[in-house]
């Protein structure tokens, strides 16, 4: 029984001798095969530089920028707020020249500027009242009419006006403080253009700042003069 026993494991064992070297020669064979092919290293470098240029590599693998998209025109700006820019430079443009046809009209009495809202006009308090009065004096009503009214009747737009003073405080039979002071200069300025220039009061506010926004410091009398101002603030529509 015991001879009978080794000879079945001798030949169970034989099969795995054959699939071995069969294996073996497979692999050589593939190895052979392998061996004696010669790619097209032209085509593979050519792929390979494909793909360093599409990820953003370099050959040394260093990063290089990728340009996405380069937009090919220019955008544009809004065109209602171009027009809106246009049309503030157009009325401080008519504003100035009104008021150069008045001879000695300084430009400490009188400034235009173009700002965010649309136009600030500057009038000194020369340019309209008598020194610690809030009546505007007669004379000075061409210089309104001529110069404001006619141009602000014409156009669609809303009008502040807005009175300020130096840091002296003012203390008369009228007015107990600056505060009551501008807002009477302001409020006399915005009668006139109701009474004269014929301007609808819905477009028309008023406010006082005493001396709360100097335009500069009042350390003198000159800095003082020029504080001593009626604002007129136009803000035109956007569109």
């Amino acid at each position: 029984m015991k001879r009978n026993h080794e000879n079945s494991e001798d030949e169970g064992g034989k099969w795995l001798s054959t699939f071995n070297d069969m294996v073996t020669l497979l692999l050589t064979f593939f190895v052979l095969i392998l061996s004696l092919s010669t790619p097209d290293t032209g085509k593979l470098k050519k792929v390979a530089a494909s793909f360093n240029t599409a990820f953003g590599m370099f050959e040394l693998g260093g990063k290089m920028d990728v340009n996405v998209f380069t937009p090919f025109v220019v955008p544009r700006r809004n065109k209602r707020a171009q027009i809106f820019e246009k049309n503030k430079k157009i009325l401080a443009g008519r504003i100035s020249e009104a008021a150069k046809t008045f001879a000695g009209l300084e430009k400490s009495n009188m400034d235009v500027k173009v700002i965010k809202e649309g136009v600030l006009i500057v009038l000194g308090e020369k340019l309209l009242f008598k020194a610690g009065m809030a009546k505007i004096e007669e004379e000075n009503y061409p210089v309104l009419k001529t110069v404001l009214c006619t141009i602000l009747k014409n156009n669609d737009c809303q009008i502040r006006v807005e009175g300020h003073t130096d840091d002296v405080a003012i203390r008369n039979e009228r007015f107990s403080s600056n505060w009551e002071f501008s807002i009477a200069r302001a409020v006399s300025v915005v009668k006139y253009f109701i009474s004269e220039g014929g301007i609808i009061p819905e477009r028309l506010s008023v406010t006082g700042y005493a001396d709360s926004k100097p335009l500069i410091f009042d350390v003198n009398d000159h800095n003082r003069e020029l504080n001593r101002r009626v604002e007129v603030i136009l803000t035109l529509k956007k569109g």
